[in-house]
């Protein structure tokens, strides 16, 4: 698998992933009936002011300021208090460079592409977080780059086009197999404006990492581009367990996804590095499957969990992701000394969370007695998170009604928030 010998990562993780224990052994605390109504009613009120900040949006420029400077101070307050994924642990400087790279990224990918949708840039932040996560990791400043900009955008603008059920196999591949000349180096004339912002993309990258200093950059790329096309087969037919390598796909698509974020940190890993990427990547795709596997389903795109959705109870599945979690952070060796302890519970928290949340909103796909234990651990009741979505669409629309605001206007909103200041 080329220079950076993925095929030793690819065999690890199999095996890891095969004598992980599918034992439920969740080592967090658990959370009081009480202490869920509690946050719920903070998270109900947080929910409250942002809308209503949103609805108080001014229209002269003295006063848009002063409303983007009290958004600010909320916003930082919040992560300081923050106790659901333990951002209130760290120091201030820290937790001001992840809002920093945070800011900075909305407003380049707003200046961008203005028709992104928000849950475009939140998919496309997400990895900006990782990475951020891994700068703090490998002991570098957590900052936004030119590179990290581009390769997190990369995400809505391939992920989502190979995702599209309107969009037949043959453009996917075709779409894929020009990307991966162009990841390649070669000069590939694009046929569309949307091969055109990809490519561009790929440009940030180069800018920030010239090709013969940093070659592993552009092979660790080359193998995301590989997980992608190889995770075609996922959506080509309905198929049993053995049949295809599903588990295989998994850890190429998703170790090669966080390899990349590796590399981006500062053009090279150390072998420790590299592993804890792969795994860490791999868990994520795991926990994301868990969370799309009632789409999965209706889609018929294969995954382990939507292979066994419905015809098995998941709980087995998911107490051994669980646990390759938690053996994988627990084994996390920092070079940032002073937050060693703090990161490792932030990068556990997340993917802990991810996989709870996941199992109480997919409950019908697991024992009740399982959910009922999970439960005991998520931060609400299953009954608010169910009702979490629809909520806040609902408050959303009431923005719309209520002040005439549409979808496109909220947008200009977000976008006069990051351009001020």
């Amino acid at each position: 698998m080329g220079d950076i010998h993925l095929q030793y990562y690819y065999d690890l993780f199999r095996e890891k992933w095969w004598v992980s224990s599918n034992t439920f052994k969740l080592n967090i605390d658990k959370i009081s009936y009480f202490q869920k109504k509690k946050r719920e009613k903070e998270l109900d009120k947080l929910i409250d002011t942002v809308v209503n900040h949103i609805k108080s949006f001014p229209k002269s420029e003295v006063e848009k300021k002063q409303w983007k400077s009290k958004g600010d101070k909320f916003l930082r307050e919040l992560m300081k208090k923050d106790k659901l994924f333990k951002l209130e642990n760290f120091d201030e400087d820290l937790k001001e460079r992840f809002f920093k790279s945070t800011e900075n990224f909305i407003k380049a990918s707003r200046e961008f592409d203005k028709k992104l949708n928000l849950e475009d840039i939140g998919q496309a932040m997400r990895n900006v977080w990782i990475i951020n996560i891994l700068q703090a990791v490998m002991g570098e400043e957590v900052s936004l780059t030119k590179a990290i900009f581009g390769y997190s955008m990369l995400y809505p603008y391939t992920d989502n086009y190979l995702d599209d059920i309107y969009i037949g196999s043959s453009e996917k591949n075709k779409f894929n197999n020009r990307l991966q000349e162009r990841l390649k180096g070669e000069n590939i004339s694009y046929n569309n404006n949307h091969e055109a912002q990809v490519y561009k993309l790929v440009e940030n990258i180069e800018e920030v990492f010239p090709r013969r200093e940093y070659p592993k950059v552009y092979e660790s790329l080359l193998q995301i581009n590989n997980g992608q096309i190889r995770s075609l087969e996922q959506q080509e037919e309905v198929t049993i367990p053995y049949d295809k390598d599903i588990l295989g796909i998994s850890i190429l698509k998703g170790g090669s996804s966080v390899l990349v974020d590796g590399y981006l940190v500062r053009g090279e890993m150390t072998p420790e590095e590299i592993e804890f990427c792969m795994g860490y990547g791999f868990l994520l795709q795991l926990g994301d499957d868990l969370q799309d596997v009632k789409e999965d389903l209706k889609n018929n795109h294969i995954t382990l969990m939507s292979q066994l959705a419905g015809k098995y109870c998941l709980d087995t599945i998911s107490n051994k992701l669980i646990n390759f979690t938690m053996d994988l952070v627990d084994n996390l060796q920092c070079k940032n000394k002073d937050n060693e302890v703090r990161l490792k519970e932030l990068i556990k928290n997340n993917c802990i969370m991810l996989i709870l949340f996941s199992i109480g909103l997919s409950k019908e796909y697991f024992s009740k007695e399982y959910v009922k234990t999970i439960e005991g651990y998520l931060p609400f009741t299953i009954d608010y998170l169910e009702n979490l979505k629809p909520k806040i669409t609902k408050k959303l629309q009431e923005i719309k009604d209520e002040q005439g605001i549409s979808g496109e206007r909220l947008m200009y909103i977000l976008d006069e928030v990051v351009s001020l200041g």
